[in-house]
Order: structure tokens, then C-alpha cells, then sequence
């Protein structure tokens, strides 16, 4: 219990003094942090987050069953106080250490203040002046992409390929937003991805090994940006809008074409989902103006993930939910479409 008191009084803490957690935590000893967990898994050819989550699953289905078996032969009652003690003293060490790895990134500076971002709440013309942009970049991008068989996009180097090259956004983006510097361990696949699937989780960062885990099952268009999302987390930016941001400013800032294609595909579809809610008649207007080629790639992402659709991802949406607002984000879920705001100030900033 007291591992989960410490825990809770220095995420409290934190949460009070955002400045504070940006200069000692988040940009002095999380980075000292990051880059020694980096240096040890790195190397690995693996996720050595999968490994340990696979394997922690089956310790504890194993001690469950070990334990109901020992208290049906003896009918000892102490041995609950035992397993409750166990459990809570676990808890509590895992949420400390989480904490201290990574954790009170959640309580630094917003990153419109980092970045000198005006998130005034935007006008109805602003969004739709967003929406109009991201179209047009993203049926340019689109023209000339590699193609499957069923004329849906392909990443000409594979998936594997995407995460060699994922840095190169990064490197660029740092030049003028230095608080984007940082080349850690390579982003890893996730062998078990097509179960993933069902739970609709695109990737993970795991903070115990410093690792940007990927779903490597998810369609080429959106393997790019949910790679550089990880990323975001790996640099130390917990919230997910601002994750969202990040990863949109790498790919479009990344060499290569295809991560350009989406990083501007994914906001396209987070600034029109905003767009619906607010003004359904010109939602609609423009979605005639998506060319043929992105109106292909956007139905094969649908049905991918209706595919993968059910109890499982619906519950797993709900832990995903109820952990970010103990994090502090009050949205929960509904903060990774909160990137729109960012994308429509840092809009703003770019046409002064």
C-alpha cells in the first residue's frame, strides 16, 4: 500500500507544478532515463515489451490457479488476506515505477506553450479552411503511390521498412522544434499484431522498457503515423492529442512520400470527424472532393477495422478509456481527436 500511496502524492504533485515537471522530469531525468532503457533494447531484434506482457499473463494465470487450488484443499481463509496483500503491494510497485519511468510526463507543460501555440477556440471557417488543406495535400500525395492488387496504397518497402526509416521525420522536425530531439531505440513490431487487432489498439510505448511497440497487422496508410505516435510517447509527450500532433508534424516533415501521405490522411480523418459534429451539410460537401485513390484507401481502413470489431475491442476501449482519465486527460479516449485544436493553431502561426 504505501508503493501506491508514494505513487499517487507524486503524480498529485506533479499535476500542481507543470513547470517544475517539464525542466526536472520530463526534460532532464526522463531523457537520462529513456536513453539508458534504450541502450539495452535497442539491440533486441524483438519487442521485448511483448515478451514480458506474454509472460506476466501466464505467471499470473498460473498463480491464480495454483492459489484456488491450494485454498480448496485447505479452506484457509487467511490465504485471501494473503493474495489481497500480494496483489496490492504489486500494484502499488508497478504504478511507482511507472511513474517515476515515465508517468509524470503526463503532468508537464501543454505543448501549445512549449511550441508558443494560440489554442484559442477555433472559429467554424477555421475548421473548414483545415479540412479544404488536408484534402487537397492529401489527394495530391496520393497520385503517383504504390498500389496493391485491389489499387489500395502499399508501402513499396514494406512495413518492416517503415520502422527503420520512421527517425528521419524526427531528425528534420528537431531543426526547428528542438524539443522533438531525441534518436532512441527503434520502434518494434508486435509479433501477436492480428489479435492486437481485435482489441483495436494500433500500438503502445511501454514505459518499463522504453520501447514504441506497433501493430504491424493495421492497413500502410496508417502504419506510418501510428509508428511516429509511438514515437511522440517515446520522446516523452504522454498526452495523446499532443502524441497525435507530433506524429502528424514528423510525417509531413519526413522525406519520404508516403509518410507524408499519412500523417495528412490520419488528421484529414480526425479534422473531419470534428467537422461532422458541428456542420453536417458541409461535412458532406466535402467528402465529394476526396479524389478516388484516398476514398479507396479510407473504405479499405473501415472495413479492416469492422473486421476486427466486438466485445473485445469495445472493453478494451474501455480500460484504454477509464486509464487515460486517471492520467489526467478528463476526455479519456475522445483526447486523441483533441489534436484538431493544435492543428488549427499551428495553422494559424504558419499563415501570419
Amino acid at each position: 500500500m504505501l508503493f501506491l500511496i508514494i505513487g499517487v502524492l507524486l503524480f498529485i504533485a506533479s499535476s500542481h507544478f507543470p513547470y517544475i515537471t517539464e525542466r526536472i522530469y520530463s526534460s532532464f531525468i526522463y531523457k537520462k532515463i529513456i536513453r539508458s532503457l534504450s541502450l539495452i533494447t535497442s539491440p533486441l531484434p524483438f519487442s521485448l515489451a511483448e515478451m514480458l506482457i506474454v509472460l506476466s499473463v501466464i505467471i499470473a494465470i498460473a498463480y491464480i490457479i495454483r492459489f484456488g487450488t491450494c485454498l480448496a484443499k485447505t479452506k484457509e481463509t487467511k490465504n485471501l488476506k494473503v493474495l489481497f496483500q500480494n496483489i496490492v503491494t504489486l500494484v502499488g510497485i508497478i504504478y511507482l515505477t511507472f511513474q517515476l519511468l515515465w508517468g509524470l510526463n503526463y503532468n508537464r507543460l501543454m505543448i501549445s506553450e512549449i511550441l508558443d501555440l494560440n489554442t484559442r477556440t477555433p472559429t467554424q471557417q477555421e475548421l473548414i479552411g483545415l479540412c479544404e488543406d488536408l484534402i487537397a495535400k492529401a489527394n495530391r500525395l496520393r497520385r503517383d503511390l504504390n498500389e496493391d492488387e485491389s489499387n489500395i496504397m502499399k508501402l513499396p518497402y514494406g512495413k518492416d521498412g517503415a520502422l527503420r526509416i520512421a527517425y528521419m521525420g524526427f531528425e528534420r522536425v528537431s531543426s526547428f522544434y528542438p524539443d522533438f530531439e531525441g534518436r532512441y531505440g527503434r520502434p518494434k513490431g508486435i509479433v501477436l499484431s492480428e489479435y492486437m487487432s481485435y482489441t483495436g489498439i494500433t500500438g503502445f510505448f511501454f514505459p518499463f522498457t522504453g520501447e514504441a511497440n506497433v501493430n504491424m497487422h493495421i492497413p500502410d496508410s496508417s502504419l506510418p503515423f501510428v509508428i511516429a505516435h509511438e514515437m511522440a510517447h517515446q520522446l516523452g509527450f504522454a498526452r495523446e492529442d499532443e502524441a497525435n500532433f507530433i506524429a502528424y508534424i514528423a510525417c509531413i516533415n519526413h522525406p519520404d512520400i508516403y509518410f507524408q501521405y499519412s500523417g495528412t490522411l490520419s488528421a484529414l480523418g480526425y479534422s473531419m470527424s470534428a467537422l461532422r459534429k458541428v456542420d453536417h451539410v458541409k461535412h458532406n460537401d466535402l467528402l465529394a472532393a476526396y479524389s478516388e485513390a484516398v476514398r479507396r484507401d479510407l473504405q479499405y481502413n473501415n472495413k479492416f477495422w469492422a473486421r476486427y470489431s466486438g466485445p473485445i475491442e469495445r472493453a478494451s476501449n474501455k480500460i484504454n478509456d477509464t486509464y487515460l482519465k486517471s492520467q489526467n486527460q478528463k476526455t479519456g479516449v475522445k483526447s486523441y481527436g483533441a489534436m484538431v485544436d493544435l492543428l488549427i493553431a499551428e495553422r494559424r502561426k504558419n499563415t501570419k
